[in-house]
């Protein structure tokens, strides 16, 4: 059978073109020098080819990552060694400094070294690296630290963020290069040792400068971060309190918001307790632990005229050994447990009044009055404690402004019990010694205000002794319990019924004091001892003119101007005590508190020692508060309030717990005091701030080892990307890579067959029109 020549010819034609595909492709291998040029050619090579492709690309920006962390630790850690060397200054120049041959001119022209010194840290501080900030976290644009004023600067403020600058070092690593420079010359802990272990305050019940216990408490040594810091603080006061003071418990905490310590009591102590932190005069010489015997303690007054005079300290702990003078009701005060001053075995006085000469120069050194004469056998013994080192822990709990009080709301002044002036003051009476009555008396209460019903009673036994025709003796008193006066003959002068007080009879009844005294308005005969018809009125409550409280319940973390405030009404009528009405207005308080506050229990107490009201939050079910503020001053009914009965002035009260300043263990803070003390001479100040440069000087040494590990990182991370780059790429190579040797003759095998093909062809068809039909 005859093939026709259009299917050879179609044969051929097909023939050649893939000869000619094939041609093409191994002339494009040998070219490339590449297997794989399209997805036809290896679909799955190709797609490993890729994915490593990716893979190497990825690493090649590591690379550049890592090059440029590795510039920015050579960064820090050309800063940091700079840093350290700065402190190391520091350190020598406070050794230098600290020594006692050192004047306090040479001191002060250390200053401007300590300004040079922190210069140069504030400008290592804002060191850069290609035009960034290492020590601003991650707002490497802004400069990390400038100073509060350029003319004066007192401080360094810091601008940058808390966040570190991080690189990526792996597919889900990343690696800190930048640091918060905050945290670089900032400490998150403090070394307490002897230069800065003592707490030194005051425990105040507020019934005089006698009562007043001065404390010392010693704080372990050790390294603390704030909130450990604020235990053993705590626990220091606690025991100093409870082994010499009122047994007050402390509540000392530390908020890492607001970054301040807060020192309070519990609240627990029945009535009045007051605290004050004597971060500035409790190293001061002082006399403490005042004790008497046969003698009134309210009313010994030590003045120390001379405190440089008091070298010696009586042995401790305190109340070992006092210093006891003893009254021998001779003109002489005998001498006991002399501490080193050699004063004699005993000193003239009276039996009210001495001085003590010790450093015997015949000047007097502490003066000692007693407001009651000294009875036979009566002594007074009192610590001495000497001036010493100032080891104040309180600049590094933030307060650095001086003494710090705490008191709880209590009356600004003696509150008035009863007031006499020519309307009330008046008593008529009668006196018979046996010969009949006499004619009217009139006895005049002295006009005033009287804060103590003794004295009150005082004050008319007197008028009456004064207007007495017969020179009699009278003896008035007031029961506390009874609410009672009593008065009555003070002997036998008197005739049986020899007394007659005329309340109604008398020509001044109506100015008759018998009211206010609790009698009736009748004449009382028959007898020479009268007590009072009712209990005695001392305070009056009306509905709408002294009867509110407007008042404040501040949580933790509250403020006034977001605190609500509350009005407490006290119940309208007459009070026969103090008692009496402080239970009505601790009543009132509780109720307004459990129905629209948050439910505090108070404690409202009176004095009878100081004559004042205290108003305060009741610790013995937990403090609750953070404040506690009576709004006298701007409260809603500040017109109609119980200030002025109370004893209030008419402005707002406050118990804010003592609280520091913003707390900041930073290296610059430290230099600014180490400058401050140079200037002011102050060597325990010196002394202190070496500790802290140790701290800082092994702070900043830790980072450099910090530094150095990372960059060790960024060194083997390097390696092994390089390696891991050279596997990948072998591997990549390995499978899109031609062999160009076999490539070559395999094009040359094509070629050929190529060139025979079309020779063949053409001999084999010989074309025509015919063979188109």
């Amino acid at each position: 059978m005859r093939v026709p020549n259009i299917s050879l010819y179609d044969t051929s034609k097909y023939q050649l073109n893939t000869i000619t595909n094939n041609l093409r492709d191994a002339n494009e291998v040998v070219s490339t020098q590449k297997r794989i040029n399209n997805i036809s050619d290896d679909p799955i090579g190709l797609s490993q080819v890729l994915d490593l492709s990716l893979s190497i690309k990825n690493l090649t920006q590591l690379d550049k990552n890592v090059e440029m962390g590795r510039t920015w630790l050579n960064g820090s850690e050309a800063a940091l060694r700079s840093v350290s060397d700065q402190i190391i200054s520091a350190k020598l120049l406070n050794t230098q400094m600290v020594n006692a041959p050192m004047s306090a001119s040479q001191r002060a022209d250390a200053v401007d070294q300590v300004e040079g010194i922190i210069d140069q840290i504030l400008s290592l501080g804002n060191a850069q690296v290609n035009g960034s900030y290492i020590f601003s976290g991650t707002k490497t644009n802004i400069k990390s630290f400038s100073y509060d004023d350029k003319t004066n600067p007192g401080k360094v403020i810091y601008h940058g963020n808390d966040t570190a600058f991080t690189i990526k070092t792996g597919q889900s690593s990343q690696l800190e290069v930048g640091r918060n420079g905050k945290k670089v010359f900032t400490e998150n802990e403090i070394t307490v040792e002897g230069t800065n272990n003592k707490i030194f305050f005051r425990e105040d019940p507020g019934v005089g400068e006698n009562s007043k216990r001065v404390l010392e408490g010693t704080i372990p040594d050790g390294t603390y971060s704030p909130e450990k810091l604020a235990v053993v603080v705590r626990n220091a006061m606690n025991k100093a309190s409870n082994d010499f003071g009122y047994e007050l418990n402390y509540d000392v905490s530390y908020s890492s918001d607001t970054k301040k310590f807060t020192i309070v009591n519990d609240g627990k102590y029945d009535g009045y307790m007051g605290f004050d932190l004597l971060w500035e005069t409790g190293e001061t010489p002082r006399v403490a632990g005042l004790n008497t015997n046969g003698i009134i303690k309210e009313g010994v007054n030590i003045n120390v005229v001379n405190d440089k005079a008091l070298v010696y300290e009586t042995p401790k702990p305190s109340g070992t050994a006092p210093l006891r003078l003893t009254w021998d009701g001779n003109g002489k005060w005998k001498i006991l447990n002399d501490p080193g001053y050699g004063l004699p075995l005993e000193i003239s006085g009276s039996n009210s009044y001495l001085e003590l000469d010790l450093s015997r120069n015949g000047l007097s050194d502490i003066n000692i009055s007693l407001e009651s004469p000294a009875s036979n056998g009566g002594y007074i013994e009192f610590d001495i404690m000497a001036a010493s080192d100032d080891h104040s822990i309180g600049p590094d709990l933030g307060f650095t402004e001086g003494d710090v009080s705490y008191k709880p709301p209590v009356s600004d002044s003696e509150v008035t019990l009863k007031t006499f002036d020519f309307t009330n003051n008046v008593i008529d009476f009668r006196e018979d010694t046996g010969s009949g009555f006499s004619s009217q008396i009139t006895a005049a209460i002295p006009k005033g205000k009287y804060t103590d019903m003794d004295t009150l009673a005082s004050s008319i036994e007197t008028a009456m002794e004064s207007a007495s025709i017969n020179n009699i003796n009278y003896d008035v008193t007031y029961d506390k319990t009874t609410q009672e006066f009593t008065i009555k003959e003070n002997g036998t002068s008197l005739a049986a019924g020899g007394l007659e007080l005329l309340w109604a009879t008398g020509t001044n009844s109506g100015i008759s004091a018998a009211t206010e005294l609790g009698f009736n308005i009748a004449d009382d005969i028959g007898a020479i001892t009268y007590s009072s018809d009712n209990t005695v009125t001392l305070f009056t409550i009306t509905t709408g003119t002294n009867d509110y409280i407007n008042f404040k319940e501040i949580l933790p973390k509250g403020s006034k101007e977001n605190t609500s405030e509350l009005t407490a009404q006290i119940p309208a009528g007459t009070y026969t005590g103090p008692d009496t009405l402080a239970r009505a207005i601790e009543d009132a308080l509780e109720d307004v508190s459990e129905q629209e506050g948050n439910r505090v229990d108070y404690e409202v107490s009176y004095s009878y020692i100081s004559h004042k009201f205290t108003i305060k939050e009741d610790g013995e079910t937990g403090r609750k508060l953070e404040d506690f503020q009576l709004l006298w001053g701007s409260g809603t009914n500040v017109s109609e309030n119980a200030a002025q009965v109370l004893g209030f002035d008419q402005t707002d009260v406050a118990s804010t717990s003592a609280k520091s300043e913003e707390l900041t263990w930073g290296l610059f803070e430290t230099l600014f005091e180490l400058k401050e003390y140079l200037s002011k001479d102050d060597v325990d100040g010196i002394s202190r701030t070496m500790t802290r440069l140790d701290t800082h000087y092994n702070s900043i040494t830790s980072i450099l080892s910090d530094v150095g590990i990372k960059y060790n990182r960024l060194e083997v991370r390097k390696q092994v990307s390089a390696e891991t780059k050279l596997t990948m790429t072998e591997r990549k190579s390995m499978i899109e890579d031609a062999d160009i040797v076999e490539s070559i003759m395999n094009l040359k095998a094509i070629q050929t067959a190529y060139e025979a093909s079309l020779n063949s062809t053409a001999k084999l068809i010989n074309m025509s029109l015919v063979d188109f039909l």
